[in-house]
């Protein structure tokens, strides 16, 4: 299926809105058309000064005058046909034929203006030219205000389906995002998953709203005016649209450029955030160095590969409305000449009597009423350029979604899952292996259990795969190879939810929310208490600093706790990380921002909230090592040394060198 058609089908929800905005669309293309036919009385009855009743009775009379005239043409080519030799009596009587279809048109014709349109306009019809004249403009004015009604309501409903759908879809794909395996979301990068939730759903917007808008008005307006054409002479109607399956080509061969064009243009949005995100979270990094030259010229050429790409999809998009000028004007030319030729020599064949255009001759007012229908239609098939425009944006835009986020996830959700127990027995790795990239191999056949209320240290140099082992605890990965287990159940039998319940982490870059302190620290507990939350902040030591805030615990922290210094960002989200209570406590650097005697403090308040739970501690510093009853030494993937921290001190001389005695 069309990529773009599952943002349709999506959009279904709003049918109300739909039918409305359909229903405006219909009623738009038949005032429409409605317009346009008004030039008839115009041209036809106020010009020449006659009244509809007049006219009429004009049509009935010349019409009987025309049944006379053929039916005397008619007898005169039976005398004719007997007196000649057969040859040229089959010609005489194909001419006959003719003549025959002619008369069976004209007594209809006559007989519908009779039994049909004389009561009428005898009964309601204004009795003078500028009578009638006044009802034309009347009528026309009547229908031009109905028009803009129905467009007031066709674009508020079609903009109403067009942004609840793409709401929708914002948040569909804002959880698809949330849900994606850790590789995914380091694979897309922010950036893109930015221009996928911003840019590319404006494209998606635009695409529903002229797909419930122009993409089906302006094609009912252009049908209901060829239809009205047709009913002066389909065959005419026809020639005049030979043109047309050579434009769709045309129009079809730029719109695969276009789409080229956009899906480079998504990559130059995608390369701005980009650096727009790198440049602003280390701009004082970018200071300090004096790089802001640099990083302008980093952006000013994003930016101009964003301006190039867009330039071409705005020629692309000034390419289509040409092509369809030009076809319009050639198309409007044919019928011209031919629609001339008809009315000019009162015909009703083209090339002798090889193509039969109407049942009797065209009149110079019939003609001028279906250019003005072909003008008519001519319009909305321009406007038409702009839905291939909108639409191949909006189609590209909703193929990059389901190509991002529509897919298998390497970390998924069993079913049904195995439930997760309530952690009181131990955590095992067995056998594990994990790389981040293939053939990079990042962990090596690791084998580590760890008892339930442990406290374990992870020590080893960059690079080792220390965090990397509570990544896959956390199952933000999987190993390549291996079992990682809780209590005995394997953690891809869970769901990753109910794993992360019992898991709480405070990693070196402490990341906080736009809020104030007091947000900060329960967004670790949707049911934590006042209390639960004034105890996880006095563990963390908050109120050594908070006190001196006029505001206390609702100061606000600022985008990404900017307010704050690194320690106290560090402190609050240790607070927030207790006031989880969590059953698996991990913690990654938590205190590498904090001063010495601070730290002190904290350790003393952590001492005994880690009894009754394991806790895992990653950490460069000796002094985080006062906690752990236990530790491992990692180099390249493996563990070297497991024992603990005084018998490493004595015997590894891994530890040796990561914690010299002077230290």
């Amino acid at each position: 299926m069309n990529p773009f058609f599952k943002a349709v089908l999506l959009s279904l929800r709003y049918k109300w809105s739909i039918i409305g905005a359909v229903g405006c669309a219909v009623m738009i293309s038949l005032l429409w058309s409605m317009s346009i036919t008004t030039i008839f009385p115009i041209v036809k009855i106020v010009v020449q000064d006659e009244t509809a009743i007049t006219w009429v009775a004009s049509e009935i009379e010349e019409g009987h005058l025309t049944v006379a005239s053929v039916n005397r043409e008619i007898a005169d080519l039976m005398c004719e046909i007997d007196a000649v030799p057969p040859d040229e009596a089959r010609k005489l009587g194909l001419k006959l034929n003719m003549k025959k279809d002619r008369l069976k048109s004209e007594i209809k014709r006559v007989g519908y203006y009779e039994d049909t349109i004389q009561p009428i306009v005898n009964k309601y019809a204004p009795t003078s030219a500028f009578e009638t004249l006044v009802w034309s403009i009347s009528f026309l004015l009547v229908v031009s205000i109905l028009k803009g009604f129905f467009l007031v309501g066709s674009a508020y409903l079609t903009a109403r389906v067009a942004s609840k759908t793409v709401m929708d879809l914002r948040r569909i794909y804002y959880r698809k995002a949330l849900e994606l395996d850790q590789k995914r979301i380091d694979r897309i990068g922010t950036s893109n998953i930015m221009t996928h939730l911003s840019h590319n759903m404006l494209m998606v917007n635009g695409g529903l709203r002229m797909f419930y808008g122009k993409c089906i008005r302006e094609p009912m307006k252009m049908i209901t005016c060829l239809i009205c054409a047709a009913f002066i002479s389909l065959p005419l109607l026809l020639v005049s649209l030979v043109m047309v399956p050579g434009g769709a080509l045309l129009v079809r061969s730029v719109s695969r450029r276009m789409k080229k064009s956009t899906q480079s243009e998504m990559k130059g949005m995608s390369e701005v955030f980009q650096s727009l995100i790198e440049t602003f979270h280390a701009v004082k990094t970018v200071r300090i160095f004096n790089r802001e030259r640099t990083e302008r010229g980093r952006f000013k050429k994003c930016s101009e590969v964003l301006y190039h790409m867009s330039l071409r999809i705005s020629l692309y998009d000034s390419l289509l409305r040409p092509i369809t000028e030009v076809l319009g004007i050639i198309s409007i030319s044919i019928a011209l000449l031919a629609g001339a030729y008809l009315v000019l020599n009162q015909q009703t064949h083209l090339f002798g009597d090889w193509f039969k255009m109407t049942d009797t001759p065209l009149k110079p007012e019939q003609l001028i009423l279906f250019y003005a229908l072909l003008a008519g239609a001519s319009d909305p098939a321009r406007k038409m350029t702009e839905v291939v425009n909108v639409l191949v944006r909006g189609g590209t835009a909703c193929e990059n979604l389901f190509k991002t986020y529509d897919v298998q996830a390497q970390v998924d959700y069993p079913r049904p899952p195995t439930p997760m127990p309530l952690h009181c027995e131990a955590i095992e790795f067995e056998q594990v292996i994990f790389a981040y990239k293939p053939r990079e191999a990042v962990l090596r056949k690791v084998n580590l259990t760890i008892p339930y209320q442990q406290t374990l240290a992870i020590v080893g140099g960059n690079g080792c795969g220390k965090s990397t082992l509570v990544h896959l605890l956390a199952r933000f990965y999987d190993p390549n190879r291996g079992t990682i287990r809780i209590d005995g159940v394997d953690l891809k039998e869970v769901n990753p939810r109910k794993l992360r319940r019992q898991i709480a982490w405070v990693t070196q870059d402490s990341q906080l929310f736009q809020g104030t302190l007091w947000e900060n620290i329960a967004y670790g507990s949707r049911t934590a208490t006042k209390e639960q939350i004034l105890e996880a902040a006095k563990i963390a030591r908050l109120p050594d600093f908070v006190d001196n805030f006029q505001a206390g615990y609702q100061t606000v922290v600022g985008d990404d706790g900017g307010h704050l210094s690194a320690g106290q960002r560090q402190r609050v989200a240790l607070a927030r990380a207790i006031v989880a209570d969590p059953r698996i406590f991990i913690l990654d650097e938590a205190t590498s921002q904090i001063d010495g005697k601070t730290e002190g403090l904290i350790h003393d308040e952590l001492a005994e909230f880690i009894k009754s739970r394991t806790t895992i501690i990653i950490t460069h510093r000796r002094s985080s090592l006062a906690l752990a009853d236990r530790v491992i030494v990692m180099q390249m993937g493996r563990i070297v040394h497991d024992s603990s921290v005084a018998d490493a001190d004595r015997r590894s001389e891994q530890f040796q060198h990561l914690f010299a005695k002077s230290a």
